[in-house]
């Protein structure tokens, strides 16, 4: 398992407490108030490592080996009651006290940070792929270790769309298709696999019939496939009683919208070929099949769960036909938003 150690400087803690001195012996007494304790300029680190989940078989999840924190100050005040009397014990309170906050303190907030990791990296167990389609889910879980280098972290995520109310679909059954973890000379990148896009696809073909158009009748799912310039989409459709196949140029189109925390990727499709056959306008059909798509492409695509905090319209696509995958690469401040 890849490990990572995690840094957090310059903090600064404050913790508010309830306290209450009770007497076990004559003359017994009982008093009880409120207190602060500050701890200054803590240095908190931990050693994290990538690990299968067991509550979701498949997937993966972060872990913590170990915490630890240093700091240059710890004070505690106690106010309320006769909190004047106890100030003298703080030297012997604070004492007793250092070991165990040190490690509740740096476990609890290394767990925090952890957990928010572990949220981000599977938020998409039960995000809904479109407004318009609630069914639809869209799962985002990651499901490979962790890769930590020189200046990097890559992370791989489950590329799944698939039906809420159908889980037991065959297309989820053929399996993951990994992605070549190549690295460019750039700050950011992210890495989609053909099969991703063409699961989407067959979800809205299967199940919505979307690729059909008022005058021709989709028969099957469109299939894309990555070459080295670019993507094409091959799809058979029927029309007066006779199918042609149709292949379509699928040039990149990226939509972001932060305010859901969700990103898109579509495509914006071309003329490219078409069959002939006799008695049909083979060029009227194409015409009216690159507008159909077109307009289903506003409202379908891949979507990622989780908000880069870049604009990801201005990233680069680069194509992969031999890992089928596409690649967008951004460099960063450029993309970055500017907030």
């Amino acid at each position: 398992m890849r490990q990572a150690d995690i840094f957090l400087p310059n903090v600064n803690i404050q913790l508010n407490f309830a306290w209450k001195f009770q007497q076990q012996q004559y003359p017994y007494v009982n008093d009880h108030g409120t207190g602060r304790l500050n701890i200054n300029n803590a240095v908190m680190s931990a050693t994290c490592k990538s690990a299968l989940d067991v509550d979701c078989p498949g997937h993966m999840t972060i872990q913590i080996i170990k915490t630890t924190m240093e700091y240059d100050q710890l004070r505690i005040k106690l106010e309320g009651g006769q909190s004047w009397i106890f100030q003298s014990l703080l030297d012997v309170i604070l004492d007793s006290l250092q070991n165990q906050i040190t490690d509740f303190m740096s476990n609890t907030l290394m767990g925090g940070f952890v957990g928010l990791m572990n949220g981000a990296f599977e938020d998409g167990r039960r995000q809904s792929m479109l407004v318009n389609n609630q069914n639809i889910i869209k799962d985002e879980r990651y499901v490979d270790r962790v890769q930590v280098g020189n200046g990097y972290i890559s992370l791989m995520f489950s590329g799944y769309t698939y039906l809420g109310s159908n889980l037991t679909d065959e297309y989820l059954k053929s399996g993951t298709s990994p992605i070549t973890m190549n690295k460019f000379n750039a700050e950011m990148q992210m890495a989609v696999k053909d099969e991703a896009f063409n699961n989407v696809y067959y979800i809205f073909h299967k199940y919505y019939d979307s690729y059909s158009g008022k005058d021709y009748k989709t028969i099957n799912q469109p299939k894309l496939r990555f070459t080295n310039t670019g993507a094409l989409v091959t799809m058979i459709v029927e029309a007066n009683g006779t199918q042609v196949e149709i292949e379509l140029i699928a040039k990149p189109k990226l939509f972001d919208d932060l305010s859901k925390v969700v990103g898109r990727i579509s495509f914006e499709y071309q003329a490219y070929s078409i069959d002939t056959a006799e008695g049909l306008n083979a060029e009227a059909l194409l015409n009216q099949v690159v507008q159909h798509m077109n307009e289903v492409a506003e409202q379908t695509g891949f979507q990622y769960n989780y908000a880069l905090m870049v604009d990801i319209r201005d990233f680069q696509p680069i194509f992969d036909a031999n890992e089928r995958v596409m690649r967008l690469v951004g460099d960063l401040p450029q993309e970055c938003l500017p907030y």
